[in-house]
């Protein structure tokens, strides 16, 4: 903001590049997130969804009890699967979203449980002889 006052305010507006692309067309420009025909008790598993019918613009979290909470990407971006966040629309291909639902299936995998750690060796006078000599 300091930069912008010493340069001039309308100086400043020209610096910034526009978003490329037409609003509207090339990305959606949603103002609030819309009703769809996205349910979590549809999915197989729980995580983050792009919502198709807004041309990923929405996204879906659905919690482990089925649970459906919505947000929507600024405009400009769209919500990328592959790494369950919004990015600028030219890099997401959302037509893709659906075939990587599925990555949601590694976010509440259980661990396997650990043995029990072994306890270790005792440093001993035999021990001490065995290493050094």
């Amino acid at each position: 903001m300091e930069a912008a006052r010493r340069i001039g305010i309308k100086a400043a507006f020209r610096l910034v590049k526009p978003l490329r692309g037409k609003p509207g067309t090339d990305y959606p420009i949603l103002g609030a997130v819309p009703y769809t025909n996205f349910y979590c008790d549809e999915q197989p598993y729980p995580g983050f969804f792009a919502d198709m019918d807004t041309r990923c613009q929405a996204w879906h979290y659905c919690d482990i009890d089925g649970r459906q909470a919505s947000f929507l990407c600024p405009n400009g971006t769209i919500f990328s699967q592959g790494v369950a966040s919004c990015d600028w629309w030219f890099n997401v291909r959302c037509s893709l979203s659906p075939a990587l639902y599925p990555l949601n299936a590694r976010l509440y995998r259980r661990r396997k449980k650990q043995s029990r750690p072994k306890p270790h060796r005792v440093i001993d006078k035999k021990l001490i002889d065995e290493i050094f000599l």
